[in-house]
């Protein structure tokens, strides 16, 4: 099994802090949605979470140092009625195998309760092989009474059994039975691009559900970039000559219109 340490920089209290996951999943929706929250707050880090099962490399920064791989949690407190303390997890990996996902997400569980964490939301991406201009936001619950909570910000909840992979189910399931109530929230992505509209969707049910006044002028220029780019690719591809594919033969067009290998 992996070795998982979490190394706490600084010392705080919160107050019945709601814990936010967003780590790299389909179209980096999580990772995305999480990072911009963070920005918005102006959040602080205060602890660093280590895992001999995150990918075997180190990061070499613009000063040419070494970093080792990690997740991090950053806090923000409330400021108004009406809002919760926040503990946001992002970072780079999950963990390379099941144990070590399962090790990890235990990790921060067993973190996040050491200072009241009743509430977690898990952020990631709803694969659809498209992008939407207005993507839609499914959702997934620990409990039912969070459904009716959730279906005034706009959230779909599919009435068909599936699967969530990785951190964004597990630290929901794990929770559970800690008695912590939990949601995923899923935006409607692609899944093979940086999907930033997919990213704001979800940040807009957060933003709502926890009375958060939030910017999106950011993502929304992520976005276009995101679309800008794909629309050059279409372009190139669609200039391209059509090549025969390898090991194809040329075909005639003979008697009839039929077409025969030679």
């Amino acid at each position: 099994m992996a070795n998982t340490h979490v190394k706490v920089e600084k010392k705080i209290k919160l107050n019945n802090p709601i814990l936010i996951e967003g780590l790299p999943g389909l179209g980096l929706v999580g990772k995305l949605s999480a990072d911009h929250l963070i920005k918005e707050l102006n959040a602080k880090k205060f602890a660093e979470l280590y895992s001999n099962d995150f990918p075997p490399q180190v990061m070499i920064t613009e000063e040419a140092l070494i970093k080792l791989r990690k997740n991090e949690f950053y806090y923000w407190e409330a400021k108004k009625k009406g809002q919760n303390d926040l503990i946001i997890l992002v970072g780079d990996d999950q963990g390379l195998t099941v144990s070590s996902q399962y090790e990890i997400c235990n990790a921060v569980v067993d973190f996040a309760e050491g200072y009241g964490t009743k509430m977690i939301y898990t952020l990631g991406g709803y694969g659809m092989q498209k992008l939407s201009k207005d993507p839609k936001v499914f959702g997934a619950v620990t409990h039912k009474e969070l459904i009716s909570q959730f279906k005034k910000h706009d959230v779909i909840f599919q009435k068909q059994p599936g699967a969530i992979v990785g951190a964004a189910g597990l630290l929901l399931g794990l929770g559970a039975l800690r008695g912590m109530k939990g949601i995923c929230l899923m935006g409607e992505t692609h899944g093979n691009y940086v999907d930033a509209r997919a990213a704001k969707n979800v940040l807009r049910v957060i933003s709502n559900s926890l009375n958060l006044d939030i910017s999106y002028q950011d993502l929304d220029k992520k976005a276009k970039e995101t679309e800008e780019m794909i629309t050059k690719l279409e372009t190139l591809q669609a200039q391209q000559p059509m090549m025969p594919q390898e090991g194809a033969f040329p075909q005639e067009e003979g008697e009839e219109g039929q077409r025969y290998i030679r």
